[in-house]
């Protein structure tokens, strides 16, 4: 059977986004828990032949470990899932007060740090995984406390528990699907293509970066991200990953592209569907 890697152990966002995407496509996988980003990525083409794994959060920005690795590697992009994100703190202490000790997966820490901030006399330990705060939690009992997904807990398991701790309560989280081979698609089949490319600045120059810009601008093809990562050659130096609407076989995306090559490296990392993005109602 194929094989998915993604973040582990069970009950993870990962798994959640994971699980999404096999019920999307056609094939059945078998999900391979690993306990580290850097584990999940290599294991693609090496036992796994695909992986699941957050790129973006709605507050906290970019994982730069799945960026830098995109860059890097020969990974493509076939899929793209959003989801909401939501967490709770949990604990069986007496009271919030007598905490002395939250463990928190070190993205959750960045989601949820106003709140985080208020328990002053905590120390804060940090986890590779939500679902190891929480059997941490569970294991250590006392005056120990978690931040957890809302959902993956009994509320009978704790004494105490505050639900939506995270900053933002429209917070969502952006996985991608990757696989270690080019995959082509008709594009009939879907009106709302994204593109992820990376120019590689290997001759730092002036106005590299607006020429790139100038070149989908002028074909009215729509940027809807460009973050720069450093080269690790020198300080100054920057690769561009940028993400487009519309599909590298469109007419517009291809010229623009080859336009840009003549003045810079550039490499596809992907043509997918783009994701429905979750948008906060508004009062009225």
């Amino acid at each position: 059977m194929n094989k998915l890697a993604t973040l582990g152990p069970k009950g993870t966002y990962s798994e959640s986004a994971a699980l999404k995407y096999i019920d999307s496509c056609d094939t059945d996988y078998e999900i391979e828990y690993l306990s580290t980003i850097k584990k999940v990525l290599d294991s693609v083409g090496q036992g796994c032949d695909i992986a699941v794994l957050p790129i973006e959060n709605f507050s906290e920005g970019y994982v730069s470990l799945v960026l830098d690795h995109l860059i890097d590697s020969d990974l493509t992009i076939v899929s793209e899932i959003v989801l909401p994100i939501h967490f709770s703190f949990v604990t069986n202490a007496d009271s919030v007060d007598c905490v002395d000790k939250l463990f928190a997966q070190f993205v959750a820490k960045g989601q949820c740090a106003e709140y985080i901030d208020t328990l002053t006399q905590a120390d804060i330990i940090s986890t590779q995984s939500n679902i190891e705060s929480l059997n941490l939690v569970l294991q250590h009992g006392g005056n120990s406390a978690a931040i957890v997904p809302a959902g993956s807990f009994d509320l009978g398991d704790f004494k105490h528990v505050v639900e939506n701790v995270n900053d933002y309560k429209n917070n969502q989280t952006r996985f991608l699907v990757l696989c270690n081979e080019k995959r082509t698609a008709d594009i009939s089949q879907n009106a709302n293509w994204k593109t992820s490319l990376v120019v590689f600045d290997d001759h730092d120059r002036p106005g590299l970066l607006a020429e790139v810009l100038t070149s989908f601008a002028s074909r009215n093809v729509n940027l809807t991200s460009i973050i720069s990562r450093p080269t690790k050659i020198e300080f100054g130096q920057y690769n561009f990953l940028i993400d487009i609407q519309g599909h590298f076989a469109e007419k517009a995306v291809a010229e623009a592209i080859d336009e840009i090559n003549q003045i810079a490296k550039v490499k596809n990392m992907g043509s997918y569907p783009a994701a429905k993005v979750y948008v906060k109602a508004v009062a009225v």
